[in-house]
């Protein structure tokens, strides 16, 4: 067989703020190409299309949809004995977030998603007895959206340059990789260094509260 390399870099993590793109993983089979296949290894349609049960001109459809909004690439060909030119598939990324703050300025739908999202998990840190009362949420949504927002720009600029030796490591190893990586981006980042004060500083008040009544 003989191969054929497209040049490419994966990066570690994709913000995915564009309404369109967000529209384009609604459908279940593209999430799960995505996130279930592409994110981990290089496919072509076919081993798709056995792998989901689906027909192989379907998952090429969807695949083309993927490609014209950024989230899929063709990083190499090969060819078969037989003459046939065999195209694998890549996600560009090796995680996806959707930008909370892009949709919270849009007027959707997507606004209202954003928001409930925000304000859910803030609502989750009751388990650790914090508890925001409705007068302050509104603060506490301004200071994670923005927290989230700078963690993201950071996150989103690294780069895995050597894809060979990433795809050599497990799921774990990538994934304490990404982490240790962004913790040493974030760290030296003076304006998430100051949001991240402000935050914990609000939540942390609210916790000593909470253990004085």
């Amino acid at each position: 067989m003989n191969s054929s390399e497209v040049p490419h870099k994966m990066k570690d993590l994709e913000i995915i703020s564009d309404p369109n793109t967000i529209k384009v993983l609604f459908d279940k089979i593209r999430a799960l190409i995505v996130f279930k296949y592409l994110v981990n290894e290089e496919m072509t349609v076919k081993q798709l299309a056995d792998a989901i049960g689906k027909n192989p001109g379907n998952v090429l459809r969807h695949i083309e949809r993927l490609k014209s909004v950024g989230l899929v690439q063709q990083v190499r060909t090969e060819k078969t004995t037989t003459g046939i030119v065999q195209r694998f598939y890549r996600a560009t990324a090796r995680e996806y977030r959707l930008g909370i703050a892009d949709m919270i300025k849009t007027d959707s739908a997507m606004r209202t998603f954003a928001k409930d999202r925000l304000r859910n998990m803030i609502s989750g840190l009751e388990a650790y007895g914090v508890s925001v009362p409705e007068t302050r949420m509104d603060e506490a949504l301004t200071l994670l959206q923005e927290l989230i927002e700078r963690d993201n720009q950071i996150s989103s600029e690294l780069t895995i340059t050597n894809s060979e030796f990433w795809n050599s490591l497990s799921t774990h190893q990538q994934e304490d990789a990404s982490r240790l990586m962004r913790d040493v981006m974030v760290a030296r980042d003076p304006a998430y260094l100051k949001l991240q004060d402000k935050w914990c500083s609000f939540i942390m008040s609210f916790l000593e509260t909470s253990r004085n009544l």
